[in-house]
């Protein structure tokens, strides 16, 4: 007789329980996708370039239009909850001490990727785009370009650009900026 093996996944109140509970190494990087615990590669030289690079260039919008946050988790769903590398979130008096940010808080995410591009693409960016995030951009360093999605339609996004080096782009959120 055979035995159909199922996995068992996770909620984010688990996944918190566990973390207090000790296990979970201090610094270890890891996330919880569609219940799964998900660990991260070690953020590498360039990828961290990257980041801080547009740390620099967010930290021209007046912070109280929009919070810029790094490495921090949003929840997506009761079983989803990332790190994104950079999000500007919704500006908020209490900086979201109470809970973590939500989906229709976040009006733009940012994900740099060099050795993680195949999971980014076809793991966070449909999760990101089934929780109705507006504005997500992919930093591809292998191929070296961004990764524009915008307008969530379900499993993907309406619209989807990629763009080189020499381009620019503004968020949907400051088309100022």
């Amino acid at each position: 007789m055979s035995v159909q093996i199922q996995r068992r996944l996770f909620t984010v109140q688990e996944y918190y329980l566990m973390a207090e509970a000790g296990v979970f190494r201090n610094n270890e990087r890891l996330e919880l996708i569609e219940g799964e615990i998900i660990q991260m590669p070690a953020i590498g030289t360039r990828h961290a370039s990257c980041v801080r690079r547009l740390m620099v260039q967010f930290r021209s919008v007046r912070e109280t239009s929009a919070i810029l946050d790094v490495h921090n988790p949003i929840q997506l769903t009761e079983i989803t909850e990332p790190k994104p590398d950079v999000t500007l979130l919704q500006f908020r008096a209490d900086y979201y001490s109470t809970a973590h940010p939500l989906p229709d808080e976040v009006l733009l995410l940012v994900e740099v990727s060099d050795s993680t591009v195949d999971f980014d693409r076809t793991v966070k960016v449909p999760n990101y785009a089934r929780s109705g995030i507006q504005e997500v951009w992919l930093w591809d360093l292998e191929e070296n370009c961004l990764e524009v999605y915008r307008n969530p339609t379900g499993n993907s996004y309406s619209s989807m650009q990629k763009l080189g080096r020499s381009a620019s782009i503004s968020p949907l959120a400051f088309p100022e900026f």
